[in-house]
């Protein structure tokens, strides 16, 4: 290998490798350890390098956990190690509490339960940016999103943080450049209600669930998505119009497809749905593909706050929080493996209470890209 001419290694050898194992490679030499802040290499090895998708979850003890999952012959998933992130403030060095994160791009945006502390971190790298907030208006934040868009000067994507907070018709939304480090408030009325924790990040824009403010007692709801570069919002049918879904979820598959979980209430039965949208394009008519039908999973009140499928296996890995009929206050979070015809699966995740963040499962694709 140290025969080998320089630019053969980086730009054909090294610059493939995925970024999990080129991260173990980091402590080899000087020269190695220099491509993690070489913006031309990254961009090259984000180009090229094979893409992995490790599962996380947020727990209920507020922090980030992986999970090991095997689809093959008999499903089966069970909790890895911590990811640590390190709260700066703290003198000893203390684990920063997570009540809610966004994932785009190999990054993660934190806040923790208060919402006053906000940070954009790269578990894979350990970079990290804390982004200071305007005091006065903390009190009011409900929800935080992650995207990016081109930065016309260079070849780079940039990214921004939109905030969203207030209710009705005092909804605010701001906007953080991470570039410049400035938040501004966004000139823009909405006519619906963004469903906060529902949002997905997915090629530079968010996605959200989201009603008519018209409809109160039985909403409309569909998919909204926000674009970055042009700082507009869209909407986009769902597959069923005009029905009011008794649950709803998003999720991301491999970077790729939008994928949603609807459970729906017909006359005796509650069935769950996953469905697909193979291309993100507001100016094209996109039909969805239903790709798994179940029945409800068990009795009780049960919820999917977030969910992964494997398109090709037709397996989906939901997160829930089963509650006990007679008393509500007992609470577990559970992960379920869910297969059409099948026997559910269930990794108990131990007992909750309402205060507890609720469990959330997303695809991680560790990347070397920088946080700007």
């Amino acid at each position: 290998m140290w025969q080998l001419p320089v630019n053969l290694v980086e730009e054909e050898i090294l610059c493939r490798v995925p970024a999990t194992s080129l991260k173990r490679l980091r402590s080899t030499c000087k020269l190695w350890n220099g491509l993690f802040n070489d913006r031309r290499f990254i961009n090259n090895h984000f180009d090229k390098a094979a893409k992995e998708f490790l599962v996380l979850m947020l727990t209920k003890e507020y922090r980030i956990c992986s999970m090991s999952v095997d689809l093959n012959g008999i499903p089966s998933a069970e909790f890895k190690g911590e990811l640590s992130l390190l709260d700066h403030l703290s003198s000893h060095l203390a684990q920063f509490y997570i009540s809610q994160v966004v994932h785009y791009d190999g990054k993660l945006l934190c806040t923790n339960k208060r919402y006053t502390r906000l940070v954009v971190w790269n578990p894979c790298t350990g970079q990290t940016k804390w982004i200071a907030q305007p005091i006065d208006r903390l009190w009011a934040v409900e929800f935080y999103t992650l995207g990016s868009y081109q930065d016309n000067n260079s070849s780079n994507k940039s990214y921004k943080i939109l905030r969203h907070r207030g209710h009705d018709e005092n909804q605010i939304l701001e906007i953080y450049e991470i570039k410049s480090s400035l938040w501004r408030i966004l000139d823009v009325t909405l006519d619906f209600h963004l469903y906060n924790g529902s949002s997905v990040c997915l090629k530079g824009k968010t996605y959200w669930f989201a009603s008519d403010k018209k409809w109160e007692i039985k909403p409309i709801k569909f998919l909204v998505s926000f674009d970055y570069t042009t700082e507009k919002f869209a909407r986009l049918c769902l597959p069923y119009p005009y029905f009011n879904y008794e649950n709803v979820a998003l999720s991301v598959i491999r970077d790729e497809k939008l994928s949603v979980l609807l459970r729906i209430r017909r006359i005796n039965t509650t069935n769950m749905e996953i469905w697909i949208r193979d291309e993100i394009d507001e100016t094209k008519v996109v039909s969805w593909s239903k790709i798994l039908v179940v029945a409800e999973i068990q009795p009780g009140i049960c919820l999917s706050s977030s969910f992964l499928v494997d398109e090709e296996k037709k397996v989906v890995l939901c997160s829930d929080r089963w509650m006990e009929e007679e008393d509500v206050r007992k609470s577990y979070d559970l992960v379920s493996i869910v297969e059409e015809d099948k026997e559910v699966k269930q990794v108990y995740c131990g007992a909750s209470t309402m205060r507890s963040c609720w469990p959330l499962l997303f695809n991680y694709a560790p990347s070397l890209v920088q946080i700007q």
